[in-house]
């Protein structure tokens, strides 16, 4: 149940998936351990820098959801965070030499990124390009992270620089992620969809453009995919799939599970209320009190539990002031239940 956070990032980027919404697993997120300084910075970074970058890494950009390791209970080991997970996605498991995709260790030690200068760090999160030169897996969604802020890549190199170090040495994933394919461009930032113009809480919705299209995970799992790339004239229409068993889940769950139409249209999210997507990212449930399903990150065990209201509010603001696409998709993802959609289809 616990292990559909491990794939989450492997299913939207790599497998052509994406999240959807259904009942939330069981597990509780704990919280990243205090801050303490382990390497030295060129320049010392503020409180309110480093409280950033904390808030980035472990509630919008979700970096914890594949670079830490997990109790039995499914929840993050606190003495571990950041460190890296050997096999977070084996696609072969019946062959040990073959499916495994790693992810890094991300903390201030010597076998994670404290012998990487500022701009290493940055350029292989913002551009997939690693210190050796070589391309990162584009399971890592660089090409949305491309267009952050530079203050908000600064914020979470300077976070990870306090990151206490972990000794955790990671080694290379196996074949099909090894070698990893050519790198891939930047999402364009002009393709990711404006608020309407008649929108009345436009400055909100721009707002939440930037935290659902840039450096969340909204648009990377809700937008279909063409020959591997988001379809950004579909931008937040949902209809990606996982396959039950990839996200370790029980029989009694649908054999595929669909991300939702996001839009405000009658097949979406038009009987929505701002109030009601705040609900469904800070507390896993949608507007009639079901909860969301494996993989969303939602709720109070997910990783989006944390994020302060106000962004929550920002991006359903963003995701109502989208124009209306008809997109019927099977969405009702609960034990027991056929995925069907609420819709009819």
């Amino acid at each position: 149940m616990n292990r559909y956070l491990q794939v989450w990032v492997l299913a939207c980027n790599v497998l052509g998936a994406a999240c959807s919404r259904g009942p939330e697993p069981s597990g509780n997120i704990q919280a990243a351990p205090a801050a303490a300084t382990t390497a030295p910075l060129s320049t010392a970074p503020s409180p309110e820098q480093l409280e950033r970058g904390r808030y980035l890494v472990s509630h919008v950009a979700l970096c914890g959801d594949c670079h830490s390791p997990r109790l039995a209970d499914g929840s993050f080991d606190p003495a571990r965070w950041l460190s890296g997970v050997e096999c977070f996605v084996d696609s072969n498991p019946g062959d040990p030499e073959q499916g495994c995709l790693n992810t890094r260790n991300l903390t201030a030690h010597p076998t994670g990124l404290l012998n990487r200068s500022d701009r290493e760090i940055k350029d292989m999160f913002l551009k997939g390009e690693r210190a050796d030169g070589k391309a990162l897996h584009p399971f890592m969604p660089y090409a949305f992270f491309g267009n952050m802020l530079e203050s908000d890549a600064d914020a979470i190199v300077a976070y990870l620089r306090t990151v206490p170090g972990v000794e955790h040495r990671i080694g290379p994933s196996q074949p099909p992620f090894l070698p990893p394919p050519a790198p891939v461009s930047r999402v364009p930032e002009a393709l990711i969809p404006m608020p309407r113009a008649d929108y009345p809480e436009r400055a909100a919705a721009l707002r939440g453009r930037y935290l659902a299209g840039n450096i969340g995970a909204c648009l990377d799992c809700h937008t279909p995919r063409a020959q591997g790339r988001p379809a950004l004239e579909r931008a937040f229409q949902g209809g990606m799939s996982f396959r039950r068993e990839l996200l370790g889940l029980p029989a009694d769950y649908p054999e595929l599970i669909y991300t939702a139409n996001l839009t405000p249209h009658a097949t979406g999210i038009a009987d929505y209320a701002v109030a009601d997507v705040v609900r469904a990212l800070r507390h896993g449930e949608d507007k009639d009190g079901g909860s969301l399903c494996p993989p969303m990150p939602a709720g109070p065990m997910g990783p989006l539990g944390g994020i302060t209201e106000a962004d929550a509010s920002d991006i359903g603001h963003y995701l109502l002031s989208l124009p209306p696409a008809e997109n019927v998709i099977p969405v009702d993802c609960k034990p027991g239940r056929s995925a069907l959609s609420r819709h009819g289809h």
